[in-house]
């Protein structure tokens, strides 16, 4: 099966002998049937997506986790400090390519999206040249199934993104679990958010349904006497076929026989059709925990200046921070051999920049207390580093605890002659 046929199964299927599916079928083995909602439509993750706002939720956090720079670090057990090491097989794996087809960017906005829509994301753990981790090959979320063993290891039944069924142990299994999780499991957000993208749907099939009839309801048409059968078919028949649709919008009905039309109309204030799909939006970023913002949607928000760069840090602390988090203790879990040795970390330092005015300030400010040296600060700006400039600046204005007053800093420093210390600087002077 294709990966988005895989992953859910729109259309509105229900499941019994009346389905229609093979024996062989994936979707009997799939957790994520579509749903009948209240609101008539089936919801499943494939059939949410056509609704713009989870669309753009579910992408939109899996293309920014993409961008994020990736990094494997060592750290000295001595010192503690941490340092880059490319030389880790992982840190190619995972920064660059993790199989033969996708780029670290596929990889990575493949398995978020796949949190986004099932709560749980799966890559099969494959040895080779590199080490037990040589590729990470994706599964297909929507026919995997967890159970966990008597000694308390997960054992996986699933599928590659070609349908080959498999079963994988715990070891073999690279999982990514969503925000919300019960025992070992993340939850998906479109089965707890059904009745929302349900409504969702209708209404936007309700508003197409309303264009497609020449966007004004139907009305009544009014006869002196009865028809017979075949005349009330051709009539029906030449009406929709004249008036019905966009190409009939604003035609002029020629009735027979002193028929009369009367339209039913519909005030659209009264109906608060367009209210009530602005606030499916606001209802599904809040599933999502998402700023409307963010997906365009600019009602009651300001959408410039600092007001959007307030709304842009809350959504990385708030939100997109412990989707990080719980990502790098995935590959923790799942891919470092020695956790106290090495540390996996994504780089969120470029969805927290400001202005170039505010970035320059920012620099000059670490270069000028020490921080960081100059060619430091030119590599973050991307430039390349210059001679003399690998030393951090001094401030002048500081001083060191053994510089202060009564840790000797007050008493002349002792300077040397070519016959041995002298008390002073003053009488190398004289």
């Amino acid at each position: 099966m294709g990966f988005l046929s895989g992953m859910a199964i729109g259309g509105g299927l229900t499941v019994g002998a009346s389905s229609g599916w093979a024996p062989d079928d994936d979707r009997w083995y799939t957790s994520d049937l579509p749903v009948m909602s209240r609101a008539g439509r089936a919801v499943s993750p494939e059939g949410a997506m056509r609704v713009s706002a989870v669309y753009q939720c579910v992408t939109l956090r899996a293309q920014l986790f993409a961008s994020l720079p990736f990094n494997i670090y060592k750290r000295d057990p001595v010192s503690k400090h941490r340092r880059v090491d490319e030389n880790h097989p992982l840190s190619d794996l995972l920064k660059y390519q993790p199989n033969k087809w996708q780029t670290a960017w596929d990889f990575w906005c493949f398995m978020h999206i796949c949190v986004g829509l099932h709560g749980n994301a799966y890559a099969e753990i494959v040895p080779g040249p590199r080490g037990f981790a040589d590729r990470l090959e994706p599964l297909n979320a929507a026919v995997t199934t967890v159970e966990m063993l008597s000694d308390g290891t997960l054992r996986y039944d699933t599928a590659d993104l070609m349908g080959r069924r498999k079963k994988l142990l715990q070891d073999e299994v690279f999982h990514i679990r969503g925000k919300h999780t019960i025992g070992f499991m993340g939850i998906s957000p479109i089965r707890y958010a059904r009745e929302t993208i349900g409504l969702a749907l209708a209404a936007e099939e309700h508003g197409a349904r309303t264009f497609s009839n020449g966007a004004r309801p139907s009305g009544i048409v009014e006869v002196a006497k009865t028809m017979s059968d075949p005349v009330f078919e051709r009539f029906r028949a030449d009406w929709r076929n004249a008036y019905n649709g966009l190409h009939g919008a604003g035609a002029t009905p020629i009735l027979e026989e002193g028929a009369k039309f009367t339209p039913i109309t519909m005030n659209s204030v009264d109906t608060q059709f367009i209210e009530s799909r602005e606030f499916q939006i606001e209802e599904i970023c809040r599933w999502y925990d998402t700023p409307p913002v963010l997906l365009h949607h600019h009602t009651k928000t300001s959408s410039w200046g600092t007001g959007v760069e307030a709304i842009m840090l809350a959504f990385n602390r708030n939100n997109f921070e412990p989707l990080i988090v719980g990502t790098e203790q995935a590959v923790r879990r799942d891919l470092i051999l020695i956790p106290r040795l090495y540390e996996p970390k994504f780089d969120t330092e470029n969805l927290t920049k400001g202005d170039s005015k505010a970035q320059a300030d920012y620099l000059s400010r670490l270069v000028l207390n020490g921080v960081i040296t100059r060619n430091e600060a030119r590599l973050f700006l991307g430039y390349d580093p210059l001679t003399g400039l690998d030393e951090p600046l001094v401030p002048t204005n500081t001083a060191t605890s053994d510089n202060l007053p009564g840790n000797g800093g007050d008493q002349p420093k002792k300077a040397m002659s070519s016959d041995g210390p002298v008390a002073d600087n003053s009488e190398i002077l004289e």
